[in-house]
């Protein structure tokens, strides 16, 4: 379990330093002298599909530790911020919406006003839903989960749409699309740029406990 803040950090960069290992593999490969121009094609457009992965694996995987931190502090509904408290009752409100009754949600309304200093039962397991395909608009919504800043990724929003999950698309459904050696440098520096935002967005909300209510 990630209790402190200390056990946060320490796994969110193990998870960073593999993933950065195999990119700069990747890299040396494409700049190698040695490599033919048709390799380096075929790995530029390869490592557009690893590329993504490895920036879809790393908000999946981060964002997770930072859900299982927060709800290894034991806090109560009332001391949690409202998006926190959503993800916690949303099992409760699939219920009542299912149930088609206004009385299902009072129940709901009943549980939030006797239990607000009740330790809250945050769920962390697949709270954090990339879609399998980690466009801005899932951002979007992993931003809020975690009760982080979206703005700072407001600029990259053509870059993450269309040159990372866009190019990604094309080349997991076979269409031939060149990726050059620049453009595929240049895209390995988004790509970790990306990865250590929302490292520093996670990191920073822990440190400051965003989660909680001021």
């Amino acid at each position: 379990m990630i209790r402190t803040k200390e056990d946060l950090i320490d796994r969110i960069a193990e998870e960073r330093a593999w993933r950065i290992k195999e990119i700069t593999e990747l890299k040396n490969i494409v700049e190698a002298k040695s490599s033919s121009q048709m390799r380096k094609r075929v790995v530029c457009r390869c490592g557009v599909a690893l590329l993504y992965a490895h920036w879809e694996g790393f908000v999946k995987k981060s964002g997770t530790f930072f859900l299982e931190y927060v709800a290894c502090q034991r806090l109560s509904l009332k001391e949690l911020r409202t998006n926190f408290v959503t993800i916690t009752l949303r099992s409760r409100i699939d219920q009542a919406t299912a149930s088609k009754k206004y009385s299902a949600f009072e129940e709901i309304t009943n549980y939030i006003i006797n239990n607000r200093d009740t330790r809250a039962r945050l769920p962390y397991k697949n709270i954090v839903d990339t879609e399998s395909n980690l466009s801005t608009t899932a951002l979007k919504e992993i931003t809020w989960c975690l009760g982080i800043d979206y703005s700072l990724f407001a600029t990259k929003e053509k870059l993450i749409d269309s040159r990372l999950v866009g190019r990604r698309n094309h080349v997991a459904h076979g269409e031939a699309i060149d990726v050059d050696e620049k453009d595929f440098s240049d895209l390995i520096v988004e790509v970790v740029s990306l990865m250590d935002t929302f490292r520093t967005l996670i990191e920073n909300a822990a440190l400051t406990e965003q989660y909680k209510i001021k």
